[in-house]
């Protein structure tokens, strides 16, 4: 990992000559400012391009005020894992009229840190992180460590189990793992199809929707019932599949001698509710994972590069969303707005774009008004695009339409990733009724 680290320079100058040297030395000359372009994609979404002589550096931010015809949104590259296909062609398949690459995938392709998109949680991470939360009509939005909690209980609100793990590998203890159909062939109840007396045993339960998702407790915690349709007794090797039914999940745990295991309890025909919610994080239908914190409360706490460090760390190009501090505060007379930021790097024998280091990335984040900002995938995967072309700011021409607005560092141009942050043209519709 980055360390941050303070370096000082000396510097000492004889007593004799001082005043000679005072008349003569002038200080370093300033860096030079950025040569900076704004355009109105929409009247509530403006494109920005920033250039930095040093390096040099090419920047793009665009600035969202969230209103019902400008919204954010998340896009996923399929309908379940693998996920992996072009930010444009997610972006323009959506309908959007921008958008910037998602978050980092693990080789299997899935996310890698927490995704939830318009009220239905697709993974619980693969690994811890950061993330970006914002509501349905994105007037409200987090930037932070995500609090995630999802437990099982009776109708009555007694708890039966907590849920550890979502579409993310199952876990060694007798601790809860759920599994739905967005895990496609990747993500899927353990087990094994031919086990052999050396696998071990796994207690497994099936639930099927009784109701859509809907809020409660002041838009904090998604609500939804279940029933149990099957739950395999005894407990079995082999995987119990999730089935067809929309919305089903498969709830699992490891049978271990001695512990007491909570799915082993559940019987076919019970009902039970599973409740789910970001800690504080009122009223979120779209959360977005990430790797670093950039700038947290209005300050820079991105971490910096020593030498030793892995590349991850060095001047790279970069993805990244920042909100203002009127996204969270709750108060009506602020108003929300968001940044997505991208940096084109690798690119410097051709004298367009170094990229740049994750302290600087804050700092275009601070520039644009962010109180809040992390980073999200970066590299190869670092994709700007719009749906409405300019010869002005546009760079190139996806076969999906529109453009992309910066330079994939790629010498074969844009690449393929997991899942998108889009701006819609229109009202984000895609919550169940329940959490509108």
């Amino acid at each position: 990992m980055g360390r941050g680290r303070t370096r000082s320079i000396g510097a000492s100058i004889g007593v004799l000559g001082v005043l000679a040297l005072a008349a003569i030395t002038t200080a370093p000359p300033a860096p030079a400012a950025p040569t900076i372009a704004t355009y109105a994609l929409h009247p509530d979404l403006q494109l920005t391009t920033s250039r930095f002589p040093i390096k040099p550096v090419e920047a793009r931010t665009l600035t969202i005020t969230p209103a019902p015809d400008a919204v954010p949104d998340i896009v996923p590259a399929s309908t379940h894992y693998p996920l992996y296909t072009l930010t444009s062609t997610m972006a323009s398949h959506a309908g959007a009229l921008a958008a910037v690459n998602g978050d980092f995938g693990t080789p299997r392709r899935q996310p890698t840190h927490v995704l939830m998109i318009d009220g239905e949680l697709w993974t619980s991470g693969a690994q811890p992180g950061a993330a970006v939360a914002w509501s349905e009509d994105g007037s409200t939005a987090h930037i932070g460590r995500p609090d995630l909690h999802i437990a099982a209980s009776t109708p009555t609100g007694t708890r039966l189990f907590q849920i550890q793990g979502w579409n993310a590998d199952a876990l060694p203890t007798a601790s809860v793992s759920a599994y739905t159909a967005r895990g496609g062939a990747v993500t899927v109840p353990p087990g094994k199809t031919s086990p052999t007396s050396a696998d071990p045993y796994w207690c497994e339960a099936r639930l099927v929707p009784v109701t859509e998702a809907r809020w409660a407790h002041k838009r904090s915690v998604i609500v939804r019932k279940y029933t149990v349709e099957a739950q395999p007794d005894p407990c079995q090797q082999t995987p119990l599949a999730v089935g067809t039914t929309a919305g089903a999940v498969v709830v699992a745990a490891k049978e271990t001698p001695g512990v007491v295991n909570p799915v082993k309890r559940l019987k076919a025909g019970r009902n039970l509710v599973v409740r789910m919610r970001f800690g504080t994080w009122r009223g979120v239908t779209d959360v977005m994972g990430a790797l670093h914190m950039l700038v947290h409360d209005g300050t820079n706490v991105a971490e910096h590069y020593a030498d030793g460090d892995p590349y991850i760390y060095n001047r790279n190009p970069r993805t990244a969303v920042g909100i203002t501090q009127g996204c969270s505060d709750l108060r009506l007379t602020t108003s929300c707005q968001m940044f997505l930021e991208t940096v084109d790097g690798r690119q410097l024998d051709s004298g367009w774009s170094a990229g740049v280091r994750f302290p600087f990335l804050a700092e275009l984040m601070l520039r644009a008004g962010a109180y809040n900002a992390i980073s999200l995938d970066g590299g190869g995967s670092t994709t700007m695009w719009s749906s409405i072309t300019d010869p002005a700011y546009c760079q190139s021409y996806p076969s999906a339409g529109g453009c992309l607005v910066m330079r994939p560092s790629q010498p074969s141009g844009e690449r393929a990733t997991r899942s998108a942050i889009d701006v819609l043209g229109s009202p984000d519709t895609g919550a169940p009724a329940g959490l509108r």
